[in-house]
């Protein structure tokens, strides 16, 4: 009787210490570092830098509108215990109204233009941390800055995970190259056009079309739930007879209704141009880069450049 006691003791002992051993690993695993994200511009650096050696969250979810995104519990519990938290700034995240130990504020690393109504390519920039309501968000647009992020990200991955500064550093470097060359690609497709100017749903492109030398005509402001004015949407039409410009462009996550209607109006072509907040999950795999490659396809032709 007394063997069997003590059988069953050292039978419970052990079988306590595997839970707990259990648990701890479990505790370990959930407990791994990640990062978090906002913009799929932020997603794909990120991604790009740490491989598959740090987890990467989308706190936004794929195919959601960026700018009426309202996060849940959830999320933000996400956002606080990551080990960094990385954001598009400038008003892009209205929820955020706090700061946080693990944020970083992007918008601070880039070169920002002010924000109008109509831009032009000899629009003012400058450089620092803006007010949201002085600065066009929409940053990333301009290759430059991508690589002004990329390098911003490189020295905080650096900072929280010096173990794998080799890889983070080989990877950026890679990362910037691809950028060098369709920053390239940009200039000699859009070297020579007919038109230098282009119709938008929001006024979304003004960092693209000051790096390349065209203007953007917008329906709307800096936020593409914006009500459409009657008198806007006739001055558009009229700009779009008058021009003789073939393509109004909506975006992927923003109804193309005004587009199609002022496509009604005078004959130009309703086509979608990607300005790379959020994407579909889809479009994401393909990486930065080629979805920018395709938004150029779309202004050579738009433009009808040579």
């Amino acid at each position: 009787m007394k063997k069997a006691l003590i059988l069953v003791v050292v039978l419970l002992s052990v079988f306590i210490g595997v839970t707990i051993t259990s648990k701890e690993q479990q505790k370990t695993q959930d407990q791994a570092p990640y990062i978090t994200v906002t913009s799929f511009a932020l997603y794909d650096i990120a991604m790009r830098l740490t491989g598959e050696e740090i987890e990467v969250k989308k706190l936004i979810p794929f195919g959601v509108e960026m700018h009426t995104f309202m996060p849940s519990v959830k999320t933000m519990s996400a956002l606080s215990e990551a080990e960094l938290f990385i954001f598009t700034g400038l008003g892009m995240e209205p929820w955020i109204k706090k700061a946080y130990p693990n944020q970083v504020d992007m918008s601070r690393f880039v070169k920002l233009k002010e924000a109008c109504e109509e831009e032009s390519e000899d629009e003012e920039t400058h450089s620092g941390h803006h007010h949201e309501e002085e600065a066009d968000p929409h940053y990333w647009l301009d290759i430059d800055n991508m690589k002004k992020m990329t390098e911003a990200l490189l020295a905080e991955l650096n900072k929280h995970f010096p173990e794998h500064k080799g890889l983070f550093e080989k990877n950026a470097n890679t990362y910037i190259e691809e950028l060098t060359l369709l920053d390239d690609d940009y200039k000699k497709a859009l070297a020579m056009c007919r038109h230098r100017e282009i119709v938008v749903n929001h006024n979304a492109f003004g960092y693209l079309g000051q790096q390349y030398g065209f203007g953007s005509h917008s329906v709307t402001g800096l936020s593409p739930d914006e009500q459409v004015s009657a008198k806007k949407m006739k001055e558009i039409t009229d700009l779009v007879r008058q021009e003789q410009i073939k393509v109004v462009f909506f975006e992927s996550f923003v109804s193309p209704k005004v587009a199609e209607t002022i496509s009604k109006e005078t004959g130009a072509q309703a086509q979608s141009l990607q300005p790379l907040a959020n994407v579909r999950e889809d479009e994401a795999a393909k990486g930065y880069a080629l979805l920018m490659r395709e938004n150029l396809q779309k202004l050579v032709y738009a433009m009808e450049c040579e």
